[in-house]
This record gives structure tokens, sequence and C-alpha cells, in this order.
């Protein structure tokens, strides 16, 4: 029986690695994988924020379907998920790091999670926050820096605007909550790598705000990042982008470094010959395009995502292709461990697995598009609230909303940074009318089936 690891970085845009082409950061362990197994080009998020993804993911299913709308609505612990499925195949399931389809805020972090299919649960959905797992393995094992590890809730930083600062941290690499993932990790993979065994790693880095390692802050040069397009840079805020900019591609590196160490565990005990491993993100990140940080919009640097997968069999076979230009989505991977794992796939999944691209079959019944999928609360008085349904294809991106009659029509092949909104330009009527219909019909065709119907009437 295959094995599953699965890695993902909070909040990594597709193109901050330099197997896709960035030439300002070094990433050698996962272009490593890149380069040992297949990536994705144009792999979407099913939702720019961290809840609805990941449910997607977990589940297989839109937001629509999961009803997670997004930010503060927590996934029912009645939906299927891949780890449920594995769980009955006799897997040892695992998570370590990030998992939040649960709202963090206000939760006893010492309390039992929902274990959504899990044997294992070590659940840190922020980075220093809680009382949770991460924090308790710096009180043990570095005491010295228990305090400065800590930080303010993700919701106090958003109210008091410090969400997307940059800073250099009191505490070293060796006790960051990455450390912690890679540790209890390699931890878990030496006591139960002898069995079947399903892990999520998932890590929270470089989720803001920035905070970098001592002992890493001077990896990058801010004077030698380049600045963000689209957005406005004068004499008071270009060294505060550059110090930004550098924070973050230190803490996608610092990433890369344990990831690095996973990998190393996994040849070093054989585990490899055995083990697919799947590379993703949930959502991307702004880092200052268009003047904005974070994520929650439908632009590339919000929904597109690095996705690479590497089995064991692509060592001894080479993929034909090493890139895929195919259009692909988070969610996607759900299906593809089902059968990687010959795990029979629930009806409720709405994904398609990767198998026949990762095989080099092609797959003509892919639909061409992704559908993006975003959630916004207006007024928590009026509990008024707003939905954004985005098409985003090879050559267009769509996107409307709720609140209006207009939406943005982008032509990617003559505006690759979809500059120029063609909505009410004539000459793209057509195609406006023709979009919409594709993205109606795509809604229509992934209606939530559930629950199951169990009598005609």
């Amino acid at each position: 029986m295959m094995n599953i690891l699965i890695i993902t970085v909070d909040q990594l845009r597709w193109d901050a690695l330099s197997c896709a082409g960035n030439k300002e950061i070094h990433t050698p362990h996962i272009d490593r994988l890149a380069e040992e197994g297949v990536r994705f080009a144009h792999a979407f998020t099913n939702a720019p924020a961290c809840m609805p993804a990941r449910s997607s993911l977990l589940t297989g299913r839109f937001p629509h379907a999961h009803r997670v709308r997004g930010g503060g609505v927590r996934l029912s612990v009645e939906e299927v998920t891949f780890p449920h499925i594995l769980s009955q195949r006799g897997y040892h399931t695992a998570h370590i790091g990030k998992l939040h389809v649960q709202n963090h805020t206000y939760r006893d972090h010492t309390a039992p999670h929902p274990s959504y299919g899990y044997r294992t649960l070590q659940v840190t959905d922020e980075r220093g926050t809680y009382r949770d797992p991460y924090t308790q393995w710096v009180e043990r094992n570095h005491p010295e820096y228990a305090d400065a590890i800590r930080l303010e809730p993700g919701a106090v930083r958003v109210r008091s605007h410090t969400d997307h600062l940059s800073a250099r941290g009191d505490f070293p690499a060796s006790a960051s909550h990455s450390k912690w993932v890679s540790t209890a990790s390699i931890e878990f993979l030496e006591r139960y790598g002898g069995a079947p065994f399903l892990l999520w790693s998932s890590f929270f880095d470089p989720h803001s705000p920035f905070i970098v390692p001592t002992d890493l802050a001077d990896r990058y040069d801010p004077k030698a990042m380049s600045l963000p397009r689209n957005c406005e840079i004068t004499s008071d805020n270009e060294e505060a982008i550059r110090q930004k900019k550098a924070a973050y591609y230190t803490l996608v590196s610092h990433v890369d470094d344990c990831v690095g160490e996973i990998l190393r565990h996994l040849d070093e005990s054989g585990l490899a010959d055995r083990t697919a491993v799947l590379f993703s993100s949930d959502h991307g990140e702004f880092l200052g395009d268009y003047g904005r940080w974070g994520k929650g919009r439908s632009e590339d640097e919000s929904i597109r995502i690095p996705m690479i997968v590497r089995t064991p069999e692509m060592k001894k076979q080479p993929p034909s292709s090493r890139v895929i230009e195919d259009v692909v989505q988070l969610f996607d991977l759900a299906p593809t461990i089902c059968d990687l794992t010959g795990s029979m796939k629930p009806h409720s999944m709405q994904a398609r697995s990767l198998l026949p691209l990762l095989k080099g079959e092609g797959d003509p019944g892919r639909i061409p598009f992704a559908l993006i999928e975003n959630n916004f609360e207006v007024s928590r008085i009026n509990t008024a609230e707003v939905f954004e349904k985005t098409l985003r294809s090879r050559d267009y991106r769509l996107t409307v909303w709720s609140d209006r009659e207009d939406g943005e029509l982008f032509d990617l092949q003559q505006d690759p940074l979809q500059s120029t909104n063609v909505w009410n330009e004539p000459k793209y009527k057509e195609v406006r009318a023709e979009l919409l219909w594709k993205l109606l019909h795509r809604l229509m065709q992934t209606e939530n089936t559930l629950p199951v119907r169990t009598n005609p009437f």
C-alpha cells in the first residue's frame, strides 16, 4: 500500500519558488521535488481564504457544496474526508500543523479537536498564539524562548493593522513553528513509517505577520528585492516594502529547509520508495502587488498556487512531462490520493483525480477552467455578506459579485497582467456571455447532493 505525504505551505504564491522561475529566491529542496516529480503550472485554489480552501482539500468539494463559504464558518463533522476513507482501509492518518477548518479564535486549544478522520492530530492553527502542541514543544525543548514565540491572535492583528508587519523575532530557527512541523513529522515517520500512513505536514509560514527567526534575518538583502507591480512606491514606503518582501522570502526558504529535512528522512529510511509526496498551498499572497498584502481577492497573486506531485514510480520511469499546463485546482488532490492508494472515492467528491495527467495520458473530460469562490462579511450587525465567483481559464479571468451588476473580464492572452477590464467592451460581449453561461453551468453541475436521497418521496 502506497504511503501519502502531503506538504502544504500557507499563503505561498505560485511564483515564490525558484523552480517556478523566480530568480530572487532559493528553494532547492522544493525544486528537487519538482525535478523528480511533476509541477502543475496552472494550479488554482478553490477559495482565496484559509478555511474554505482547506475544507475543499479535505473533502474534494467546492465551498458552495461543503458550505464553508468563508472565514469563521466551521466544516461540518458530517462531511466525508479523504482521511476518513484511508482510515477505513487501515492507514494511520495524521495531521501535524495548521488545519484551520474550525474557528481558532476563542477556541479551547487544549480540548480535543474534531477528528475529521484523523487518528493522530497535532493542530496548531496559528504560530505561537495559543497553548497548543507547538507552544508546549517550545516550553519543553526551548523554554528560554517560550515568551518570544508568542503572538497575538489573527483577529486582534487585523483590528490593530499589525497582521502584515515584518519583524526580526527574538527566537532562533531551531524554535520556529516550521522547525516544529518538520521535527514532529519526522518523529511520526520514525514511529509509524512501518505501517501504511497518510501524513499531512502543514506549515504556517510564510503566513503574515512575517516574523523572521533571529539567525535567518540576513538571509535576503532587502535592497536586492524587486518592487511590487501596480503599487505606488514612495520614499516613505519603499524601504518597508522591500523589508517585508525579504522577510516573506526568508520564511519561504526556511520552510524549504524544513521540507528538505522531511525529504531527507524519507530517503534515508527507505520510505521514499513507497511514499507519494503532494505539495501545495491553500492560497497565494499579494506581496505588495496592487498595493495589497494578504489574499482574499480574485487576482492571480491571491488565487494561483504551486502544486507538485512526486510518486515512487517516477524515479523508475520519469514522466513524459515534468510540467503540466492543464488547469487544476487544490481539491483535485483529494481524489488523487484516493486513486494513488486504491481507495474508493465517495460520490460526494466533485474534484477530478490528477492521476491521468500524472501518467501522461491526458484528461479530455477535465473542465478547462477553475471555479474560485469567495465570500466576505459586509456588516456583522445586518448579517450582510457578498458572494464572489471567478472563472479562470488559460485565456480569461471573469469575476462577478452578488452586490454588483458589472463584473471583471480580462483577456489573458492580450493582457497577462490583468490590467485592463474589458467587461463593457463591445467586442467582448459574446465572450462575456459564453463565460457567464459556463460559470452558471459549472455551479449547477456541482450543486450539493447531500444528504443522500434515500427514497423517491
